[in-house]
């Protein structure tokens, strides 16, 4: 009962976190997991169910913490015994410092009420390294982002009748604001996010996903200017970009924040099948850095 209760805090806090995500899916699910340290993580997944009780989808560990990271998830759900499993695998990005070689992925088997309210998943997991050996063990506890939202609806409602709480804050409480920080990777000043491709030419599109108020923003490859004094609107801009080395850092600089304080773009680069979305929130002068590496494509031994 003291476990759920802490839970239930946790999950609440979580919501106070500053991929906006193109493709719908038929479960996102929000809460922690649990080591046996009692140790939070924040995690999220989304998945589809495909024929055969296959499901495919993603995994978001740390969110908007300093080891952010989104993984593939798959495995099997049998809704007639609520019966679920799923592994991570292949990071789509981080912005953790370790290697990928070090990176801890997580194997769950549990249970999933989809038919309940709450969307309730709950079971164990196995952490596993690459070369197959444990590196954590525990809990993860889910429920579903619709029933999160209602109950932040009513705490919402509450708070609205306060006359010491300010207009901004109050708009920053707002149950659709709370639920969209989950839904973005932002990168802010001096951060750095690492994206895993497997091509040599990286499309990308760039657009003001703020209000449109004059934005310009240079970006550098490996310290060299390649894109400079964008403007940047509503209107989506596209580019290729040529990834020369195994890693290509690519700054993203504010020369000019426009009538707003913080330049808000938001890039989206495309890879094959894969797609992923970045915002950058930053100041006049501030700068953000995504760093792209390029894996090979795995052969069967």
């Amino acid at each position: 009962m003291k476990a759920r209760f802490y839970l239930l805090i946790y999950l609440c806090s979580i919501f106070n976190i500053a991929s906006q995500e193109s493709k719908k899916f038929d479960y996102e699910l929000l809460g922690a997991i649990v080591l046996d340290e009692n140790q939070l993580i924040s995690y999220k997944v989304q998945f589809n169910v495909e024929k055969n009780n296959f499901i495919e989808g993603y995994s978001l560990t740390d969110i908007d913490g300093e080891n952010e990271t989104k993984s593939y998830i798959r495995g099997y759900y049998n809704d007639k015994t609520d019966k679920i499993q799923f592994k991570e695998s292949d990071i789509l990005y981080t912005k953790s410092k370790f290697l990928p070689e070090e990176f801890c992925f997580v194997s769950f088997e549990g249970k999933f009420k989809s038919a309940s309210n709450k969307k309730l998943l709950e079971g164990k997991f196995v952490g596993i390294y690459d070369d197959k050996d444990t590196c954590a063990t525990g809990e993860i506890k889910l429920v579903g982002k619709s029933f999160i939202k209602k109950k932040i609806k009513k705490v919402y409602k509450k708070i609205k009748k306060v006359k010491r709480v300010d207009s901004i804050t109050k708009e920053s409480l707002k149950p659709e604001n709370y639920l969209k920080k989950f839904s973005e990777t932002k990168i802010k000043s001096g951060e750095k996010v690492s994206v895993f491709v497997y091509t040599s030419r990286l499309k990308i599109d760039i657009w003001d996903y703020g209000i449109e108020d004059g934005d310009i923003i240079t970006i550098l490859q490996n310290d060299k200017p390649i894109l400079e004094n964008i403007k940047v609107s509503r209107r989506k801009q596209s580019f290729t970009l040529n990834l020369d080395q195994k890693e290509n850092e690519f700054k993203i600089v504010t020369v000019n924040s426009g009538k707003l304080e913080t330049n808000t773009t938001k890039l989206k680069l495309y890879d094959f099948r894969r797609e992923y979305e970045v915002v950058a929130s930053l100041k006049e002068g501030e700068a953000a850095i995504i760093n792209i590496v390029r894996l090979r494509v795995p052969t069967k031994k």
